[in-house]
């Protein structure tokens, strides 16, 4: 078993760890279904099993061997939204959004170097070139998924782009002399004349968006940096093709 296994970059460990992540995001469908019964929180059940089994699936169909460290962060960075959504964890932790906004940078900085290796494969690529075009794709997909979260607000009103209390805004809404107004110490928020009862003035999702963004670049930036350090000698992802070939014609043999 472990040897079959270790063909695919698996190990036991690690089939476990998708399996019981798994299990709990079908489980949390029955929590959800007994509490909220909230559409969004179906979703994130569903969407999280798909997410922590990838890297099982990579591991089968691409022969990817990730490392322990690569795939456990992987695991709990799936598994984080999930936490945060259902079990309220964004609400509890203060920096729970900013964590997994972080180690998204960084997941698919990694998985963007390894696309190269793919999409390049007769050709030898430089592990710089393939760091850069890591962090570009993770800030792209920062990117959309802002995009993403916005269209959500818009269309099913939801509130994705989770608001934030500020006490300070500058604005020229007022003005037609191109100057700005601006208006410091913020108490107090009316909405057709009825306070929110909030201390502060209420932004409507641009600094969530903007500070999600700059923490998955930050991410991003300190996988290059690793990178730059490392020199390609114990990367996150490796390709095991050659072994199981080699394998193969062994047994094609006996």
């Amino acid at each position: 078993m472990k040897e079959k296994l270790s063909n695919y970059g698996l190990s036991i460990f690690k089939v476990v760890l998708t399996s019981v992540l798994c299990l709990i995001g079908l489980l949390s469908m029955i929590y959800v279904a007994l509490t909220t019964n909230e559409l969004f929180s179906y979703f994130y059940c569903i969407a999280t099993v798909f997410f922590v089994a990838l890297p099982l699936i990579l591991s089968i169909l691409f022969k990817w061997k990730m490392n322990l460290f690569f795939y456990i962060l992987f695991s709990f960075y799936a598994f984080g939204p999930l936490l945060g959504a259902v079990y309220s964890l964004y609400y509890h932790i203060s920096w729970w959004d900013g964590l997994l906004h972080l180690l998204a940078g960084t997941v698919f900085a990694v998985i963007g170097t390894q696309l190269t290796k793919i999409l390049n494969k007769n050709n030898k690529t430089s592990y710089l070139f393939s760091a850069i075009f890591g962090v570009l794709l993770s800030i792209g997909i920062a990117v959309f998924w802002e995009f993403f979260e916005y269209g959500c607000d818009r269309i099913f009103n939801s509130d994705m782009q989770a608001d934030t209390i500020i006490n300070i805004i500058s604005t020229k809404i007022n003005r037609t002399d191109g100057l700005v107004d601006i208006y410091k110490n913020i108490t107090e928020t009316f909405v057709n004349g009825q306070s929110l009862g909030i201390i502060g003035y209420l932004d409507i999702g641009l600094v969530d968006t903007m500070q999600d963004m700059l923490v998955e670049t930050l991410g991003a930036l300190i996988f290059i940096v690793y990178v730059l350090f490392d020199r390609n000698k114990h990367p996150m992802i490796s390709e095991i093709k050659k072994t199981i070939n080699e394998q193969n014609y062994v047994e094609g043999e006996s």
